[in-house]
């Protein structure tokens, strides 16, 4: 059996943008139910939220179950060991936060890719599907797709540098860390934060680099896409189901206070 294709990594060259969805509850039955929906791809948060090794394998083989949407782990940080474990779980794209640096993104693709070109250690049950892959080792660097984060100021300094680096496949802007970094939190900064990121994806599509952001602002969705976005997740399942369900409450209670409270 061959390994499987990296499906994501291959529709960030031509071809329509592909849309995306944030998966923070940590839920195989959540990942199952939004890798239906239509989405290209859903990202798993392992940076931030109650995720575990199993719980991140658990995800994968629900999004697995869904052949046309590609799973994302966003991994917590730097760590080899970390980003050994889960691209073995059979995580094939990654997503980094808090590239800085052209040094850090070149430590990142080291820890991701096998000898000769990293020093990935050799394992990967499933990964490898426990043998059913038996080219995997041969063929896992050619499928990994690797996309940093830009998040900080000392980052946007050094863009350019990071896209460069060879095993970097994708840039993604995040809103929230950036606007932090900047000293742009809050509603009075949103018009500043917002250029800041179009300027941002503007640079990043300069290089020739594949770029991606979040965000659940859709005039702000629109804008990226107009402006060359390649990926972009325009939902979190956390916020999703607060604002469904808080919605459905507020349209009860008020069909309730309607009709009198119920009473007689």
């Amino acid at each position: 059996m061959k390994t499987k294709q990296n499906r994501f990594k291959d529709g960030l060259g031509d071809g329509p943008p592909q849309l995306g969805f944030w998966l923070a509850l940590a839920s195989p039955d959540i990942a199952e139910i939004c890798s239906g929906l239509g989405y290209d791809w859903v990202l798993i948060d392992g940076e931030h939220g109650a995720q575990t090794l199993p719980g991140i394998a658990n995800q994968l083989r629900a999004v697995d179950t869904v052949p046309a949407c590609s799973a994302i782990v966003r991994v917590p940080g730097h760590d080899p060991v970390t980003i050994r474990q889960i691209l073995d779980l059979g995580a094939q794209t990654i997503m980094v936060p808090m590239v800085d640096t052209a040094q850090q993104a070149a430590a990142i693709v080291k820890a991701s890719r096998y000898p000769p070109a990293g020093d990935r250690g050799i394992g990967g049950a499933r990964a490898a599907r426990w043998g059913r892959y038996p080219a995997y080792v041969a063929e896992a660097n050619e499928r990994l797709c690797i996309i940093a984060q830009i998040e900080t100021a000392e980052a946007l300094d050094n863009l350019e540098a990071i896209a460069a680096v060879d095993g970097i496949n994708a840039l993604f802007v995040g809103p929230a860390d950036l606007a932090a970094s900047l000293g742009l939190l809050g509603p009075a900064n949103a018009a500043a934060l917002a250029q800041v990121t179009g300027e941002a994806l503007a640079r990043i599509r300069a290089t020739g680099t594949p770029c991606g952001i979040l965000s659940r602002d859709e005039r702000l969705v629109q804008q990226y896409l107009d402006g060359g976005a390649r990926f972009l997740a325009v939902g979190i399942d956390s916020f999703t189901l607060a604002k469904a369900a808080g919605e459905m409450a507020r349209d009860w209670h008020n069909r309730i206070n309607a009709a009198g409270n119920g009473t007689k």
